[in-house]
């Protein structure tokens, strides 16, 4: 077993076999995630089959092909492409419904969206809940725009071309404040999101 990728929660262990281990660093719910993954699936939606529930993490189908940020990286002349890529999937995913609400993500962002042979493939469902369509929205722009290892924003309004900007706007407040409640963001990071949170704020 060897670790193929690895993030701020979880870490991604190849069993061979065409299958991989995402093991939670501490925490984590796997046996939630796995019924949301289940209930997007059931709908048509692209993620991968998970084949175990473990204690630690869940046991999944591996996908070949590079994040969506890779490739963007490696071809930039597809960012547009890529953009609009990625609102279609949201657009997707928010046509699902769950607990209530609209299925949510809330982690959907080029580096969990992996570009397979059969097409774009979305992982790390460990935020996924039903809500508002916007936060999603908003919660992908501020992550595009603020975290070290993205484009940036130019990513970040070419995905918004695609989405409710005015939803999205009204949205930003709550996502900025769920973006930075994630103990993981760098001190650099948590600066930039205070700095959207504060122009996001409505003016007297």
């Amino acid at each position: 077993m060897r670790v193929i990728a690895a993030g701020r929660a979880s870490e991604i262990v190849d069993l061979g076999d065409g299958r991989v281990l995402r093991r939670y660093k501490a925490g984590g719910r796997p046996d939630r995630e796995a019924r949301i993954m289940a209930h997007a699936r059931a709908h048509g939606f692209p993620v991968p089959h998970v084949h175990e529930v473990r204690d630690d993490g869940l046991v999944l189908e591996h996908i070949d092909g590079p994040t969506m940020l890779a490739d963007v990286w490696a071809r930039p002349w597809r960012a547009p492409r890529a953009a609009r890529t990625l609102a279609a999937l949201h657009a997707r995913l928010h046509a699902i419904v769950f607990d209530g609400g609209r299925l949510l993500h809330l982690d959907l962002h080029p580096e969990n969206v992996l570009i397979s042979p059969r097409g774009p493939v979305v992982i790390d469902w460990a935020n996924a809940r039903g809500g508002d369509p916007a936060l999603d929205d908003a919660l992908t722009w501020v992550i595009c725009a603020t975290s070290a290892g993205l484009r940036g924003r130019a990513f970040g309004w070419l995905f918004l071309r695609h989405r409710d900007r005015g939803a999205v706007r009204r949205a930003l407040p709550d996502a900025a404040a769920l973006r930075l409640a994630d103990r993981g963001l760098s001190p650099a990071e948590q600066r930039r999101v205070a700095a959207v949170s504060r122009r996001a704020r409505p003016r007297a």
